[in-house]
């Protein structure tokens, strides 16, 4: 039995029972709301799309469409996300030394290869241009 009308309007669907419970009204009620087969609410109401896919509509029925291609400015914002994500795990693994530096202790020879080595790493990961998005070579976070 179907549970449900599908509402390609506002792409979501609406339990049957909304339609004479008072949630809507004949006022409210939406004018393009189609009842759902089973197969629809099996596969759409309350499901999670597929990888890259969202809820759309095609001819007035549910289906899985597509996301749209982020935009210029979405593709420069995930760029500078993944420099601070680089930049953090970067900090994040030198963390000690940085609390030995600030202690007064003296490093040891392959610590300071190792702070040197990430500090460059840093201004390099700094200096990517975004605006480039999304065809940016991350440089390689040093071994040491």
């Amino acid at each position: 039995m179907t549970t449900a009308y599908f509402c390609p309007s506002i792409l979501s669907f609406i339990p049957v029972e909304w339609k004479s419970d008072g949630t809507y009204s004949e006022d409210t009620w939406p004018d393009d709301a189609v009842l759902a087969t089973d197969e629809e609410v099996a596969t759409y109401w309350k499901k999670t799309p597929p990888s890259r896919q969202m809820l759309g509509r095609v001819a007035g029925r549910p289906t899985w469409v597509d996301l749209p291609a982020p935009t210029y400015d979405e593709m420069v914002a995930a760029a500078e996300r993944q420099r601070q994500v680089l930049i953090d795990k970067a900090m994040q693994s030198i963390g000690v030394i940085q609390l030995k530096l600030q202690a007064g202790r003296k490093l040891t020879p392959a610590e300071t290869i190792k702070l040197n080595a990430t500090l460059d790493y840093i201004d390099v990961v700094t200096a990517t241009d975004t605006s480039i998005a999304p065809d940016i070579n991350w440089p390689e976070r040093p071994a040491v």
